[in-house]
């Protein structure tokens, strides 16, 4: 396991560094919640110049090394919700940098999704995360 959600970060970063545990072999339904309920009141709490999205997806079902169950479309509407509290938090600016997924086939899927979001017209009536 990496980040313990007990690192915070320190020196002028203190308090600037979330990290969420989430259980062996989380689905969907586990980022999202903490995607929801921690990451996006600390967006906005922090209010970024600039949201930097490590786009790994070992999480995704059927990766070798992360061994979760997360979906192509989860990874495809989670950046739909980020695109939207980025115009709320920073101005609109996301830069996603892909890092990781290591199985190809299962990785074409969840980048396919995630280019598909960042191209489609952002809605920005619905707050971010507000469906469930």
């Amino acid at each position: 396991a990496t980040g313990s959600p007990f690192e915070i970060g320190c020196g002028h970063g203190k308090g600037l560094t979330v990290n969420v545990a989430l259980p062996q072999g989380f689905e969907d339904l586990a980022l999202w919640s903490a995607c929801a309920q921690v990451l996006v009141p600390s967006t906005r709490s922090f209010k970024p110049d600039l949201i930097l999205i490590s786009a790994g997806f070992d999480a995704a079902a059927g990766d070798p090394l992360g061994g979760c169950s997360v979906t192509p479309q989860l990874f495809g509407l989670l950046t739909r919700e980020i695109l939207k509290l980025s115009t709320e938090t920073a101005h609109g600016r996301v830069l996603l940098a892909l890092e990781g997924g290591y199985n190809v086939d299962v990785l074409a899927e969840c980048v396919e999704d995630v280019m598909t979001a960042l191209v489609d017209e952002v809605d920005l009536v619905t707050a971010p995360f507000a469906s469930a």
